[in-house]
């Protein structure tokens, strides 16, 4: 039963103070500077906090220039140091969820440390806090269950959190539907395009939908039958140019049922359904052949290329991004 105060209720003096509600973001690594950076230019005033006072400082430099960037592409409408009068960092978790209507747990997927934190926040935020974690695999209310369990749920960004529009929901059957459609709708005002995942499913929606064409494309590249270049210019010449605008479900309707049928029953059997990591990735795992990290993966990353690699994909999902704040409703 959904017993808490008005969920994520910001204080009414705020607006006075020049944001709407302030979001308190508990991690410095990947994607907390990201998430921190959605709701500062959704005119909220965010809160960065992490042991680790380098981490923080880099955190912040990563959301100026994030902004910088979208500034020079015309996608934000203000300066960088407008957008960082928003912004504070902090070592003190009880100073960064202190007024926080939604507190947001982006630390490393270790179950021990990410209970230390809610054991922390259960002491120190009221009883109206909603309170999410952007776990990409765990199925924390689960494994947590006396944790706020009406108000603590997943809340799943994708790298760079700051541009990719999606945020995966999940919630579960003690879940109040209350605090869920809050944060949608919160989310949508800043520009994000959140869905709702009913229950814990391992790696939820997208992860699954990845990891299904990945272990195909592995399957035929061990097999020999292509090369992973051409694999990439298949997704990226077919099925990326095409589900950039049109869904699974809508390409469904649009190719006819009947020919998704006949089709479908021709190839379902010959899918791979393999259920081990195949060698060819395991290997290269091995070899510390990690990818543009690592300067190496299926591809050679060496003299300065991952930097370049980073840099053009930056780019390329800014302008991608502008297309879709043009045509998406």
């Amino acid at each position: 039963m959904w017993t808490a105060p008005a969920v994520g209720e910001p204080p009414r003096n705020n607006r006075e103070r020049g944001f709407y509600m302030q979001v308190a973001v508990i991690g410095a690594g990947v994607m907390g500077p990201g998430i921190a950076q959605v709701w500062m230019m959704g005119g909220h005033q965010a809160v960065l906090v992490d042991v680790d006072e380098g981490a923080l400082k880099k955190g912040g430099e990563v959301i100026r220039e994030s902004l910088s960037m979208m500034r020079e592409m015309g996608i934000v409408a203000k300066e960088p140091d407008q957008y960082m009068t928003l912004y504070t960092g902090t070592t003190s978790l009880s100073q960064a969820v202190e007024g926080a209507s939604l507190v947001i747990e982006a630390v490393p997927e270790m179950p021990d440390i990410k209970q230390s934190i809610y054991r922390e926040l259960d002491r120190l935020c009221p009883e109206g806090t909603v309170i999410v974690s952007n776990t990409s695999s765990l199925p924390l209310p689960d494994m947590f269950p006396e944790f706020r369990p009406d108000r603590f749920f997943v809340c799943h960004f994708f790298n760079p959190p700051a541009v990719v529009p999606l945020v995966e929901l999940v919630k579960t059957e003690r879940t109040a539907p209350e605090a869920v459609e809050w944060l949608k709708d919160e989310l949508a005002r800043c520009g994000k395009k959140p869905i709702v995942v009913n229950g814990f499913v391992m790696g939820f929606l997208v992860n699954r939908l990845q990891m299904a064409m990945m272990r195909e494309a592995l399957h035929l590249v061990q097999r020999g039958v292509v090369r992973p270049d051409d694999v990439d210019t298949a997704a990226l010449a077919a099925i990326g140019f095409k589900t950039a605008w049109q869904g699974m479900f809508d390409t469904m309707d649009y190719i006819g049922l009947d020919t998704v049928a006949m089709a479908g029953s021709i190839i379902f059997p010959d899918l791979s359904n393999e259920t081990k990591l195949p060698e060819i990735i395991t290997e290269k795992v091995r070899r510390g052949h990690l990818g543009v990290k690592s300067g190496r993966g299926f591809f050679n990353y060496a003299d300065g290329r991952a930097a370049e690699v980073m840099q053009r994909r930056q780019t390329l999902l800014l302008e991608q991004w502008k297309l879709f704040k043009k045509h998406m409703p």
